[in-house]
């Protein structure tokens, strides 16, 4: 059934679903009426999901088969009266519950539309018991039908089951406007029984219909999805289910890194690629094969932006993709809280950078805990051993005497990883010449593969365990994402650097200390401690050691150092190169020594030191449209500059953090602040949740119940109408003469429709037959005396003789001739005349009281056509020389199309001119607020400017003539647009007698004396057959009778001549 007004539920593609036999909807009347008269109005679907019990109970009332129709249940939903039931019942199978009635309209549905595999999510029965029609006191005969409503999320379907003998509505009596059965979506998309095109007397039996794809009777089948769409609500509600609700493994424990830069210092992060879902930002990523992993994004100025935690690396895009159905590509926001609950949000706060140490030159040491010395020993010794409960790490390092010095430097490291879920992973860095490395990996040598996710030239080997990268002279190792190493060769020394979480502090040993500050050795301690004296992870030196090597210290070469003062003059008196350069006599290697010292603390600070600035401020922000919202933000930083990433006109961020917000439309955007610090080069950002109001009251704002619009970070406000307001945002008010009144009732605008015919009874809108009187209490009307709608009742003024009233476009006392003429339905939702209109005043008037203003003068126009203003904005504008407080305003009117009278022509032709005079006089005060009566600067034609408007052609397009086939739509200025007849345009010729059928017009022609009109218009004329006989054998008779005439006047002259004339010679022939 089609009603006035329809309403949206978006989640299953199904907007709307109106079941069968319906009256038109009645405005006002609340959801449990229209239900009692089988009328199903379903409004918006919302699901909270965490339920305790998704299955209704079992219900009495199963199915509707032939010839049953049983009672409700006591606890379902029914009607008050005794003689009528209605009841609706929902079942929820989200999660693959079971259930019989559900099971049994998914057979139908596999059936009928060939599709093996669906399986519904959603489903409702809706059953009318005996329901009569409006008014259903004096109504004849009753309804008994079912219909269930099945979605799987993205394809929707309606089964209509009527009980074999139960539709029995008097449909004769049925007055007014047509009913149709069938569905309408609210958007277009629509479909009518196939029993619509039936003569009325068969239309409104649907129990006897003959489905032929089911083969079963009474069964009446409909897609309601134009198109097959994804579901990302379902799909995220469904992978909510499957994930306990607080995560069993354990990933508590790694945070991201605050910044790019600093994370490209932690070598357990590394940069990985995510595909389409990470446009516009660069990813870190680190995993541990016991613990887990978590993913970092960046922004371009590498600002911090989101984490989040992921269980496997190769299960990346599997995490991603519910993220995105619960938080991006679907409009509740309450779905990604949930998806937060099980995914916890991973952020910077508490990160901590891994404890680094460092091994350079000849060789100089710096410990896990920051302490510093130089350490020739000369063999292999133990860096550091660490170990907890889930893992272990070994790093060993083996040098040489540098040259004949008395100094030596590291030509190989080998470090060992394993854990509760691998077994141990070795990996070995030795020196070859000219600055090469040669990497084994448990004794097999590696070879690397271009990174195309770096795009810097670096080189990776991936394996259980272990990420090996390789940048030029430098190699890199991460273990499981937990301790890291790194090896550069320069001057053909080996450099290196270790860093080890915090979970290993104060359980280490080693020449890289104990994490706890105290020194594992000191210049005057023995230079051989954490010496391996068997084999090690290096395996067996192939070189022979010195037996008689001895070290030089720093203090014995600063005894003997002026002969090296041009030599250590470009060590800025950096211990470390000065030792190399006195020990080794080379001032290049002493360089690159203090270049890698300088290179380690640098990496140290920005790791350890280095933060960025951070935002402190509201994360969420309110506003209502067209008032300025303002929300101050701050930083630790003092030089903290504060900008926003992409630009908005709505939206205003000053470098101090002042933030100003102005809503005017609802064109979605993400408000992303970032705060950078110029002194060290680093950003972070922050995204608030922004949600507007858009209701036509401030205080009919709802900002607990939010819908995002778009993948963006706005938010609107749910609205609560008050008022007599309807609508999303409330922007609508009931309209009494929005419906159409019972034929020949006018309706009076803001009042209604008036009393109802006499002999009929009703609100003006549906009337029905009243009671029979005494006189004509025996009388009743035959069944189908009216047609095509026509209301039957027994007037008693004509002698209780059965009298039809028909709808307007028939002519005839029964309604089966059509001919007259009646105005024609909305077939779309009609576009809306707009206008803008700039605006002056000196009242200092608020917006609100400036939209009351200009709403009030352009509601009084000649034309009520006028709908609302949907933006009022104030203009900035120079303050004029006299100081005077003008405010200059702009304004976009709507104004509403409708098809009857000069509303059509008024708005395209005289709406301007009607503005500008409207604006010429003063509104009298009145009490309202917001006040109606702001007194504006006279305006002219150039301050009132189109927006949109339509031509007749195109508008002509939005209106359908519903009734008899044939009817034209004709346009006129004063009468708008008019279904009419072809009867009433000389349609038959030559004086033809115009009917209109059910089948459309229909000519009959008039017969003349001699000629016969003929032809689909009468357009021909032929010669009547006794008319031509009578004429031709007439015609003959006379040709006859001129012949014989003729033939006895000539005879009758050659007698004469013989009888009284002589020969001239005739006395020659006497004898």
């Amino acid at each position: 059934m089609k009603g006035a007004r329809w309403r949206r539920v978006p989640w299953v593609s199904l907007s709307c679903l109106c079941l069968c036999l319906l009256p038109h909807v009645v405005p006002g009347k609340k959801e449990a009426t229209r239900a009692q008269q089988g009328e199903f109005l379903y409004s918006t679907l919302d699901f909270t999901m965490e339920l305790s019990s998704p299955s209704p109970p079992e219900p009495a009332l199963v199915g509707l088969q032939k010839g049953e129709a049983r009672n409700c249940h006591p606890r379902h939903k029914r009607c008050a009266s005794s003689q009528a039931m209605f009841m609706k019942l929902e079942y929820e199978t989200f999660y693959g519950e079971h259930n019989l009635l559900v099971q049994e309209a998914e057979s139908w549905i596999r059936k009928i539309t060939n599709n093996g595999g669906y399986k519904a999510r959603w489903t409702l029965k809706v059953t009318w018991v005996n329901a009569h029609a409006y008014p259903a006191q004096w109504t004849l005969g009753s309804n008994t039908y079912q219909a269930i409503l099945s979605t799987d999320g993205s394809r929707s379907y309606a089964l209509f089951l009527y009980q074999s003998g139960g539709m029995q509505w008097d449909v004769a009596q049925r007055s007014g406007n047509p009913v149709l059965m069938g569905f309408s979506s609210g958007d277009g998309y629509f479909e009518n029984s196939p029993l619509m095109s039936q003569p009325v007397w068969e239309r409104y039996r649907p129990d006897r219909f003959l489905n032929s794809n089911s083969g079963l009777q009474g069964l009446q089948f409909y897609r309601l999805h134009r198109e097959e769409r994804p579901n990302y609500r379902l799909e995220c509600l469904q992978w909510l289910k499957s994930q306990p609700r607080w995560p069993s493994w354990g990933w508590n424990q790694v945070s991201c890194p605050c910044s790019w830069q600093q994370g490209r210092r932690d070598l357990r992060f590394q940069p990985v690629s995510i595909g389409r879902w990470g446009l516009g930002s660069r990813q870190l990523c680190s995993f541990t094969s016991w613990r887990g992993g978590v993913c970092c994004s960046y922004g371009p100025w590498g600002e911090f932006r989101e984490g989040w935690h992921v269980q496997r690396p190769w299960q990346l895009a599997q995490e991603l993709e519910p993220q995105s159905w619960c938080c991006r590509w679907n409009d509740k926001p309450y779905l990604c809280a949930l998806y937060q609950q099980r995914r916890p949000h991973v952020g910077c706060a508490t990160y901590r950078p891994p404890r680094p140490a460092w091994m350079f030159g000849d060789p100089h040491i710096t410990t896990l805990d920051g302490v510093s010395y130089t350490f020739n020993g000369l063999g292999d010794f133990l860096l550091v051993g660490a170990q907890d409960g889930n893992s272990s790490f070994l790093l060993q390092g083996r040098t040489a005497q540098t040259g004949s010095a008395q100094a030596t430097n590291f030509i190989a490291f080998a470090a060992q990883y394993r854990s509760s879920s691998l077994g141990p992973v070795t990996v070995q860095w030795l020196l070859e010449p000219h600055d090469a490395i040669r990497v084994l990996l448990d004794n097999q040598t590696v070879t690397f593969q271009p990174d195309h996710e770096d795009g810097g030239g670096q080189e990776t080997f991936n394996t259980t365990g272990v990420l090996l990268s390789r940048n030029g002279s430098e190699v890199s190792a991460s273990f499981d994402g937990w301790a890291t190493v790194s090896v550069i060769a320069l001057s053909n020394i080996l450099h290196a650097s270790a860093s080890l979480p915090p979970e290993y502090q104060n359980r280490t040993e080693g020449l890289l200390g104990e994490g706890d500050s105290d020194l594992p050795l000191s210049p005057a301690r023995p230079p051989f401690l954490g010496q391996i004296n068997g084999t090690g992870l290096l395996g067996k030196r192939n070189d022979q050691l010195p037996s008689n090597f001895t070290p030089v210290f720093y203090s014995q070469l600063q005894k003997n150092s002026s002969w090296a003062e041009h030599l250590i003059s470009n060590c800025d008196g950096d211990s470390s190169c000065i030792y190399d350069t006195l020990a080794l006599r080379n001032a290049s290697i002493g360089l690159h020594t203090r270049e890698v010292s300088k290179n380690y603390e640098q990496a140290n600070a920005t790791a350890g030191h280095q933060f960025p600035p951070s935002i402190n401020g509201g994360r969420v922000v309110e506003a209502y449209k067209g008032q300025t919202t303002l929300i101050q933000y701050t930083s630790n930083a003092e030089d903290a500059n504060f900008t926003l990433r992409d630009s908005c006109t709505d939206l205003e961020l000053f470098e101090n953090g002042t933030l100003l917000w102005t809503p005017k439309s609802l064109e979605p955007f993400t408000l992303e602040i970032l705060a950078r610090s110029a002194k060290i080069g680093l950003a972070s950002a922050l995204q608030p949740r922004t949600v507007v109001c858009h209701c036509n009251a401030e205080s009919q704002c709802l900002y607990n119940q939010t819908s995002r619009v778009g993948n963006s970070s706005l938010e609107v406000a749910g609205c609560k109408c008050d008022g007599g307001t309807f609508g999303r945002y409330c922007e609508g008010s009931e309209d009494a003469c929005e419906e159409p009144c019972f034929p020949s009732v006018h309706c009076v605008p803001g009042k209604g429709c008036e009393a109802c015919p006499p002999n009929l009874t009703g609100d003006g809108r549906h009337c029905a037959a009243l009671g029979s009187s005494f006189l004509c209490r025996n009388q009743s009307c035959p069944v189908n005396y009216c047609y095509n709608q026509g209301h039957c009742y027994i007037s008693q003024t004509l002698g209780c003789q059965p009298t039809c009233t028909c709808p307007p476009a028939f002519t005839d006392s029964r309604c089966f001739l059509a001919g007259n003429n009646f105005s024609p339905t909305v077939n779309l939702e009609l576009p809306l005349r707009v206008i803008q209109l700039l605006l002056s005043e000196e009242e200092n008037a608020s917006m609100a009281d400036v939209n009351a203003s200009v709403a009030y003068r352009l509601g009084t126009l000649d034309m009520r056509a006028f709908l609302r203003n949907s933006q009022v904005e104030r203009i900035d504008s120079a303050v004029p020389a006299s100081g005077s407080p003008i405010q200059h305003w702009m304004v976009i009117s709507e104004f509403q199309y409708r098809p009857r009278g000069p509303v059509i022509d008024f708005l395209n032709n005289q709406l301007l001119v009607a503005v500008v005079e409207a604006f010429l006089y003063h509104v009298p005060r009145r009490s309202e607020e917001p006040r109606n009566d702001v007194v504006f600067q006279p305006i002219s034609r150039e301050d009132v400017r189109d927006v949109s408007a339509l031509n007749v052609s195109t508008l002509k397009a939005y209106f359908r003539c519903d009734g008899y086939k044939g009817y034209d739509l004709v346009y006129s200025p004063q009468s708008g647009f008019t279904c009419v007849s072809p009867c009433s345009r000389g349609y038959c010729d030559h004086g033809g007698q115009c009917q209109h059928l059910p089948s459309g017009p229909r000519c009959s022609c008039v017969s003349f004396s001699i000629y016969m009109a003929w032809g689909e218009h009468c357009e021909h004329l032929s010669m009547k057959l006794d008319a031509f006989f009578g004429i031709f054998f007439g015609a003959l008779g006379g040709l006859l009778l001129l012949g014989v005439g003729t033939f006895v006047v000539l005879r009758f002259w050659g007698c004469s001549g013989a009888r009284f004339s002589y020969f001239l010679n005739s006395a020659e022939a006497l004898p």
